[in-house]
């Protein structure tokens, strides 16, 4: 892909297993010189829209989903309310810096958000914290990922977040929490869809398909091929 209408340097704001940020240079072979309309219905970390982002110029309708409610309200707080968040992510930073292992359970077990913009930064600070940036929940949809060993974990990258913020906001995003299914159905002719679920665990001991507490297993899986 030529490398024209330069929007900006911007990357996922949050870590997630199974993301392609490695691979796009791969990948990049595989876009159509030209299409319609973008969707990407298992957004994640969202490595291959940002790609777009930075190489293509974004007027045009994109549609981005997921399942995983949190996930989505980052997406829009950070499209909506970017200052509001880094606000609540500055104070997040502080306090886990005083005593990391004390504060990590404390956020994930007992603070509770008490609205969108709390919610996003709670997401956002946890999942720069816990082990390897993995999210899972338990049958009761419980996020229960143990605090991950870092350093000095960068909770509130401020600059990248407002460059995700204008980059939402100029290419019209339209962000929801639907099934992959109800997305797809949208799609026409010409539209460029990218598909990028869950993957298949290779053992009992690396599920990483409990993205929500549906998880999305092998029938999903069949389903998915045949759709695709």
């Amino acid at each position: 892909m030529l490398k024209t209408d330069f929007v900006r340097d911007v990357h996922p704001f949050i870590k997630w297993a199974g993301g392609k940020s490695q691979l796009l240079s791969e990948l990049d072979k595989l876009i159509p010189s030209q299409f319609n309309r973008y969707f990407e219905p298992f957004l994640g970390g969202a490595a291959m829209f940002f790609h777009l982002a930075s190489y293509k110029s974004m007027n045009l309708t994109v549609y981005l989903s997921d399942r995983n409610e949190e996930l989505i309200k980052a997406y829009k707080v950070v499209k909506d309310n970017v200052e509001g968040l880094i606000e609540v992510l500055t104070g997040h930073q502080k306090e886990y810096d005083k005593n990391p292992s004390e504060y990590y359970y404390r956020l994930r077990d007992e603070i509770q958000p008490r609205n969108d913009v709390e919610i996003a930064a709670r997401f956002i600070a946890l999942n720069k914290t816990c082990f390897n940036g993995l999210y899972r929940v338990n049958q009761n949809g419980k996020f229960n990922v143990p605090m991950g060993d870092y350093k000095k974990p960068v909770i509130c990258d401020s600059s990248n977040l407002k460059s995700v913020s204008s980059v939402l906001r100029r290419s019209n995003a339209e962000i929801q929490c639907v099934d992959y299914r109800e997305m797809l159905s949208k799609a026409e002719t010409d539209d460029f869809v990218y598909l990028d679920p869950p993957y298949k665990p290779v053992s009992s001991t690396s599920n990483f398909t409990a993205y929500t507490h549906q998880g999305f297993g092998d029938d999903d899986q069949l389903e998915l091929r045949k759709r695709s």
